[in-house]
């Protein structure tokens, strides 16, 4: 068992560093957003001290002739890059032109930054209103499910709603857990904002729960069906229900992107009723328990004798 947990932690400990230093250039060789933007990055602890140094002292307008401390569009940037080597974009390959455009086959920070907007320009792609279309290019299923939200209807209305990278932060792009939600959806739904429903935050921590939970069951039933092949039970009716579960479990990330948190929920029940017809079939059936008559005791014994001496003096009369 320690074992076990001594590998996890060496993994663990040992992915980040892989990632960061092998794998981006591995995925996008050629490409020179990744070519530049690696060599600008600080990896030691030293280097990043000394930036957050020269943000404070750029906040401060404070002077400075040192050429570390100048800078502090190149700490973006490099803070930028360290997100993204160590984001599932990184480890698939999709690098900075999917989102922002630019051109990475030219070598010269000019021509690879010829047609790159800035964020707050509305033509941008990763202008917030556009962000949904820009992310939409690889995830078409969240999107289709974004486009049919609240949300999304208002961001088109009112240019005043969540995008995207509300809830995934750019450059880390990482999905957040049940507890994040509380906070995030908080941001907005609650009585001091007077957004309703205020409850959101609380239902969308449950229901994420939920979807755990969902996981943990079909994990279980499906250790119960193995255990049931082995012992030579048929369970292909029980692999096919499963199955319907697990396909149930992989639409839900793309449906969360509704935001109707009913229909959500109905789907976590119905998969979980798929769950419970399979290990109908498979489950072992508990050991039925076999019913020892009781030995009587002293109290029993001596109430025994009582009796029989006391029909023994009724017959004597």
């Amino acid at each position: 068992m320690h074992v076990k947990l001594l590998n996890k932690f060496l993994v663990l400990l040992i992915l980040p560093v892989f990632v960061l230093l092998f794998i981006p250039a591995a995925a996008s060789s050629g490409n020179s957003c990744v070519d530049c933007h690696k060599t600008v990055t600080p990896f030691t602890e030293e280097q990043m001290r000394f930036n957050q140094i020269r943000i404070e002292h750029l906040e401060r307008h404070v002077t400075c002739s040192l050429e570390c401390h100048e800078d502090r569009i190149r700490n973006l940037t490099t803070t930028n890059y360290q997100q993204w080597s160590l984001s599932l974009h990184a480890l698939k390959g999709i690098t900075c032109d999917a989102c922002h455009g630019g051109d990475p086959t030219q070598v010269t920070k000019e021509k690879a930054h010829a047609d790159l907007k800035n964020t707050t320009d509305p033509t941008s792609p990763v202008y917030y209103t556009n962000v949904p279309a820009t992310c939409g290019k690889c995830h078409s299923q969240e999107l289709a499910n974004f486009e049919n939200s609240t949300h999304y209807h208002l961001l088109e209305s009112l240019k005043l709603a969540p995008t995207c990278t509300t809830c995934h932060v750019p450059h880390t792009f990482t999905v957040l857990s049940p507890e994040d939600f509380r906070t995030t959806c908080g941001t907005c739904h609650s009585v001091y904002t007077k957004v309703a429903p205020y409850d959101i935050p609380l239902r969308a921590e449950d229901l994420l729960g939920k979807v755990n939970r969902l996981k943990f069951n079909i994990q279980q039933a499906r250790e119960d069906i193995y255990w049931a092949k082995e012992n030579g039970t048929d369970v292909s009716r029980a692999e096919v229900y499963t199955d319907n579960a697990l396909n149930m479990l992989d639409s839900l990330a793309p449906m969360w992107h509704e935001f109707n948190l009913t229909h959500f929920e109905n789907e976590i029940d119905a998969a979980n009723t798929e769950v419970m017809k399979a290990e109908a079939l498979v489950k072992p059936s508990p050991t039925p328990t076999t019913t020892v008559p009781a030995t009587p005791g002293f109290v029993g014994l001596a109430g025994l004798i009582s009796l029989l001496a006391v029909s023994y003096l009724i017959r004597r009369k």
